[in-house]
């Protein structure tokens, strides 16, 4: 039988000196289980064992903020209400009270001191502080970064991921991709951009653009569905004006062997190495290569989520003399 529905249940769960100082604390404000747990000098794990009873005797309610679970006294009407008033007093003559309550002065003055609280949390923040809805806001806010008035080359723009992000910067977005059907879907996913685009069926081998007519050109995860990269990186460079520059997003190699037919993927990614060897090749200068930290996340045919690192290199045409 629930505690709930048992007095003498009830009784037994409040026995428990820990779980009378938790209900201390919290006569005095709604708590995170941390600030609990540093409240009473003692470990987060047990504490949430301690609220666990408590919350199944009803006198805990819980609000969920991001990683956070916080904490406040709701004692139901009826009997359980009438136990309550009448154990309250005695919470006074804890032995461990006054020692909770200085502790506990301290954590809620910490929440009205912005540095104090990132002093104390920096250790935590890159999982607390990095959960966001759709991951976009840091991109975008660097996109401001990129000079007004440009014209760029999406290569494989897919349905147009790439280029909903490119087209609130710039002025032009040529978007090339082999598949009618995709190009499509892109042109009734970007209506709202403000830029210029221009659709234009090809494949990254013979791309369908002048020599030189954009100043950049971007080809995210599309090098791994060619049989080589060199004809494409050459494509690229071609395209792009001297001194522009050529990005591409690629998955390290991987093992992943069901991708070649269910994401028809002709290589299981590509060598960082090799493909820097190719910008060369091609005649891209200043070529740099980093790791990025976000994942390509695909469901393989068992239904196991699977996350591929990814990787960019990037380079410039050459500069005129």
């Amino acid at each position: 039988m629930p505690v709930t529905e048992s007095l003498p249940g009830a009784l037994r769960a409040l026995s428990d000196e820990t779980r009378l100082r938790i209900l201390s604390l919290l006569v005095h404000a709604e708590l995170s289980v941390g600030e609990i747990a540093r409240s009473l000098a003692t470990g987060q794990s047990r504490v949430s064992n301690h609220l666990k009873v408590l919350r199944e005797l009803g006198w805990i309610a819980e609000r969920h903020e991001g990683s956070y679970t916080f904490c406040r006294l709701e004692v139901p009407p009826g009997p359980l209400a009438d136990l309550w008033a009448a154990l309250l007093p005695s919470l006074e003559s804890l032995d461990q009270r006054e020692a909770d309550q200085a502790r506990l002065a301290v954590v809620l003055a910490e929440r009205t001191d912005a540095r104090a609280f990132f002093d104390r949390i920096a250790g935590d923040w890159d999982v607390i502080g990095s959960d966001f809805e759709q991951g976009t806001g840091r991109l975008e806010a660097v996109s401001c970064l990129v000079p007004e008035g440009l014209a760029v080359a999406d290569v494989g723009c897919g349905t147009g991921y790439l280029t909903a992000a490119l087209g609130r910067r710039v002025d032009r977005v040529v978007c090339v991709d082999a598949s009618e059907a995709m190009l499509d879907q892109a042109r009734d996913n970007l209506t709202a951009l403000p830029c210029e685009l221009d659709f234009r069926v090809g494949t990254m081998e013979e791309l369908p653009l002048a020599d030189g007519e954009v100043d950049a050109a971007c080809a995210h995860m599309v090098l791994h569905h060619l049989p080589e990269a060199r004809a494409g990186l050459a494509e690229l460079a071609r395209i792009v004006k001297p001194g522009g520059t050529v990005v591409c997003v690629e998955l390290l190699p991987h093992h992943e062997t069901w991708m070649h037919e269910s994401m028809a993927d002709t290589r299981l990614g590509i060598d960082p190495k090799a493909l820097e060897d190719d910008f060369h090749a091609v005649g891209l200068q200043d070529v740099r290569r980093e790791m990025l930290g976000d994942r390509y996340v695909v469901e393989s045919p068992a239904g196991k989520s699977i996350r591929l690192p990814l990787y960019l290199v990037r380079g410039r045409t050459a500069v005129l003399t």
